[in-house]
């Protein structure tokens, strides 16, 4: 990503290198957050005491924050 990131502009995505979009970019500019059209996996809960083990669970559209450079 280039130092002038905007909102609606095309990045990759840091999980999977799919095409995805800048949602958020911080007040300083550091940081930004994009948007995957993908699916990912989610971080599943620890167990309970009802479940014996946790279901890992997929979701589309999830936002990454990531460092600009």
């Amino acid at each position: 990503m280039s130092k002038m990131t905007k909102i609606g502009d095309y990045a990759r995505c840091p999980k999977c290198g799919g095409e995805g979009r800048v949602v958020w970019v911080s007040q300083d500019g550091r940081l930004a957050a994009i948007k995957c059209g993908r699916h990912h996996c989610q971080i599943s809960p620890p167990p309970t005491k009802f479940s014996s083990h946790a279901q890992t669970k997929t979701k589309k559209g999830m936002v990454f924050l990531v460092e600009v450079s």
